[in-house]
Formats: structure tokens, sequence, C-alpha cells
């Protein structure tokens, strides 16, 4: 394939570099011919800045035609250089310029990974015109194209080095693999977020919102959207929640807290299931056996308890074994233990009195929605897309991993088939993941979506501004990254797998709403800017 039926309006010699003189694994250098033809200069529509890095070159090769991207331009540092330079002595100047080979033209003419191919010491190097670099922003997408056309999210972005030229993908491009936008505070991540869901609803795909803050209460007017709001018009039964993710709620330590939540929950179903639901259950002074034998009659089915009576319940659970001749096999409480548990009951009391937590869990909700009826009618389409804000039963973290958790696990337990596809979308993820141990990643709802979810059409659209509290487990399985400007370095080592070094020292300057998105369906990283979308969110900070 010839260079020259690209360069059709303008002649091939003006965009003319140098030959390729070193060839590496990793990158390939270029020596230009002298420093003249650094200088910029414009050409009827065409700007060249090639004194410069981060612009595309192509290279002509006899297996064909490579592009590439400039990281790296210097001239050597000789007196000879220099006196020549002071000089004017231009001619006698060789610069060198740094390049990544970051794509090969295939026989249809789009741009594809180069795999094993590179380039040949002597090729000539030619800046790339419009025309090129069009038709490699064209190709970036490498996912097949085989099923069908796809809507596409038009004008999502526009490329950092061409403000004119615009970013559009498909969906399924970015959301195959699940996409991350990681960013630090004030970094235009919740612009690009908010830009990339408002593509989504205008091409009509299918969104599930969760929001613990309420920051998106306003951002979602479309009547095609649901909203629901947990404890106001919006109730779960308690019988619904696990004991697991009763844990997420409350926030219990690593120690004896959980075991004493999870006693109390049982205790208490057993008397709802025995009519006795306005009654603690009280094992000070009974026989271990008939305890015992009365926790045994609980069953799968037994899930319902009176919620206000769990902090009593959890004092009650302090008793231990009497070793008192005469009274052994009985419970005595244990004012040791009453202590240690009143943490835990106070805590749970505070959340009661300053949130709507219980009037969620309830059965009596009457005029109201029930959570998960809702959730089933939206996975199998009878709903457009959904809204959940949880920000009235309580803001804690402890209340969002448990809503996240919840709603995850019920959707990825879904038969494959009966799911029709939507992205997920969660706001600032590592505030619900942060506290997940290896045990807990097991059963992790949001992280059995990231495993399993695309094969049952359940795409993941998370925001964070600390990847280093996500879970390895759960970045491990995401495949496309939005990266706004990172300050810190312990953040920067966790997103090194997907950048190269020379990205990484860009990613600390970038401004608000530029962005770097590196996916596994893309030929190479791109750099973009967001434009601010008109929908509203309610995160602005107030001036001081």
């Amino acid at each position: 394939m010839n260079v020259d039926m690209y360069y059709t309006d303008i002649d091939k010699e003006n965009f003319y570099l140098g030959i390729i003189s070193q060839v590496y694994r990793g990158n390939s250098y270029v020596q230009i011919e002298n420093l003249s033809l650094l200088r910029n200069r414009k050409i009827r529509d065409e700007s060249l800045l090639p004194n410069t890095i981060n612009y595309f070159v192509v290279i002509e090769d006899t297996q064909g035609l490579f592009i590439g991207k400039v990281f790296q331009a210097k001239v050597q540092d000789t007196d000879s250089v220099n006196q020549a330079i002071n000089n004017g002595h231009v001619d006698r100047v060789f610069p060198e310029l740094g390049i990544d080979i970051v794509g090969y033209m295939n026989r249809s003419g789009c741009f594809q990974l180069p795999g094993f191919k590179t380039v040949g010491i002597s090729d000539k190097v030619y800046v790339a015109n419009t025309k090129l670099v069009e038709m490699y922003q064209h190709s970036l997408e490498v996912i097949s194209t085989s099923e069908g056309n796809q809507d596409v999210l038009n004008d999502l972005a526009v490329f950092s080095s061409s403000v004119n030229s615009t970013f559009s993908i498909r969906p399924n491009t970015l959301f195959d693999r699940h996409l991350l936008v990681i960013g630090s505070t004030n970094s235009g991540k919740s612009t690009s977020s908010l830009a990339i869901l408002d593509k989504l609803l205008l091409n009509h795909k299918r969104l599930l919102v969760i929001d613990p803050t309420g920051e998106y209460r306003d951002a979602f007017p479309e009547s095609a959207v649901q909203h629901l709001k947990l404890g106001s018009d919006t109730f779960l039964p308690v019988g619904a929640v696990t004991v697991a993710q009763w844990e997420f709620l409350f926030q219990t330590n690593d120690n004896t807290q959980g075991a004493v939540l999870s006693d109390a929950i049982k205790s208490l179903r057993f008397n709802y299931a025995n009519n006795h639901s306005e009654e603690i259950y009280t094992k000070n002074g009974k026989n271990m056996q008939l305890v015992q034998h009365d926790l045994a009659t609980v069953t799968e089915k037994d899930t319902d308890f009176n919620l206000r009576k769990l902090p009593e319940q959890i004092i009650a659970e302090s008793v231990e074994l009497n070793t008192t001749k005469g009274h052994t096999g009985e419970y005595i409480y244990k004012t040791f233990r009453a202590n240690a548990n009143m943490w835990l009951a106070q805590k749970i009391e505070h959340q009661f009195e300053y949130s709507t937590l219980s009037e969620f869990f309830t059965d009596r909700n009457s005029g109201g929605y029930a959570l998960l009826e809702e959730i089933d009618k939206f996975v199998d389409g009878q709903t457009e897309s959904l809204y959940i804000d949880a920000s009235s039963i309580g803001l804690s973290d402890g209340i969002g991993t448990m809503i996240v958790d919840l709603i995850s696990n019920h959707i990825i337990n879904k038969p494959l088939g009966e799911v029709k596809p939507f992205v997920l979308f969660v706001d600032e993820v590592h505030r619900y993941t942060q506290s997940f141990d290896d045990t807990m990643s097991a059963i992790s709802g949001l992280i059995n979506i990231a495993r399993e979810g695309r094969k049952k059409g359940i795409f993941l659209f998370l925001t964070t501004q600390s990847p280093c509290d996500v879970p390895k487990i759960l970045f491990s399985q995401v495949g496309s990254l939005l990266i706004h400007r990172l300050t810190s370095i312990e953040d920067i080592q966790v997103i090194r797998n997907y950048i190269d070094e020379r990205s990484q020292k860009q990613v600390y300057n970038l401004n608000r709403g530029e962005a770097l998105l590196s996916s596994i369906n893309l030929l190479n990283n791109v750099q973009l800017v967001f434009n601010k979308s008109q929908r509203i969110h309610h995160n602005e900070t107030p001036l001081l």
C-alpha cells in the first residue's frame, strides 16, 4: 500500500520528516533530515507542528503503512550542533524523534493493532495529514461488528490534540468489559460521567442508577426514568436482607460483633415466627438445651423480625453458661459481655433515630413501591430506566454498601436470558467496597456482577476518586478506564498496568475535564476533553 494515495491534495514531500534509524520491540526512532523540517507551518487546511510531541506520523514500509505517535523529540547536545544552531546552519542539525507504533493499515484501509509487524530501518516517515488521522480515529474500536450495527454515542467528547475532531464510540466498546472512571476531587470525573449517562439516555440505552447520596436526584427528568426514594415511597421487608448485608449496614467490627448480631437476629426471628414480635427473646436463666431447641425450629422461611427490637436483643445476648453448682447448663447474664455489646446496640439505635432506616424496612408499604418488585420489573424490561435514591435512609457508607450489595445480588441471581441488557451506575464505588475482605468478596453482589454480569447483559459503570480502595478482584475485571487527574503516587501505582510510564506522568497535569481513555477494545489510549452536560448534578463546591 502506497502513501501517495492519501496525499492527493498536497504533495507528500511537504510532510516529509526523515527515515527510521532505530527499531526496538517497544518503539522506534526517526532521524530527521535536518532541523528545518521541524519548523511549524500551515499548508492550506493543514497545520503542522512537528517540533513538539503527541502528534501522529505515518511510516511507509514494504509491508504496508504504519501509523505512529511521537513521544520524544531531541537534538544532540554537542559543541558542533550548538555552533550550527547559533550560526543558523539548520541543515547541519539532525534531530531525532521517538515514536510508538500504534497501528497498521490492513487491506480494507482500516488501521488495526500491529501485532508482530513493525517498521524497518530506512523506512520513510511523514507527518500524518488530517485524512490519515481521521482514518485512525475511526479505526480505534477493535471489537467485532459482525452482530450488526449498534447505535453510536455521538460527540461524546473531543480529541485533546484537535478540538475540531469529536470522539464517538459504540456503547459495547465502552462497557462490554465494564467501565471505571477515576479521578481526584474536582478533576472532572463527574463531568465525564454525566456526559456518558446523558448520551446513553439519548440513545435509549437502559440505566439502573443507585445513588446513596442523592446527588443525581434532578439529573434525569425524562418520563422514561422511574424514580424511587427509599424510606419515602419505596420499602423493603427485613426478611429480604441477609445477615452479611446487615453486617455491612451496621458496620460490625472483625471481632465478635458479627456473631452477636447474627445471634440477635435469629432470636428475634424465633419470636416473630411464634407471634411474639413485640418482645425480645430472653436467654438469661434458661437451660441451654431449651434455647438450642427453640432456635433450631427457625427455618429458612422464617426471615422476618422486629427490627426496632434489635438493639435491645443485642444486650439480651450478653449471656454465658453458668458454672455454679446446681445451675450448670443454664445461661446467666454477664455485665462484661453487655458492656462489650453496648457499643453495637447504641450505634444501631443511633441510625434508627437519625435516618428513616426503620421506615424503609417494613411490610406496611401502603401506597408505596416494593423495592425488589420494581427491580424485577426493570430487569425484565417493563421499566425503561430506574433511578434509586437512598439518601433519605442515611448517608453512611454502611447503608450504601448494604443497598448496593442487596440490589447487585438480587440482579445477578436472575436466570440467564431473563435480563434485558442495561448499564448499572454506582458513583464513588470505593465507599461501598473498601471494607471487603476475601470472604466478603466471594459473596459481594457487585464483584459477582463484575465477574459474570456481562454474560447476562449487566454492564458496570463505576466511578472512584480513590482507586487504592477498590478491591483488586473488582479492578481486575474492568476492561475500560477513563482516567482524570490523579495526585497520589499510590493511586498512580494502581493504574500502572493500564497506561505506560509516559502517560502516567501526564495524569498529574490534566486539566479539569481532560481524561485518558484506556480500553482493551481500543487500538491505543485516547486523550479526550469532556464538555459539561446540561443535566443537573448537585455536587458544586460553594464559595468560601
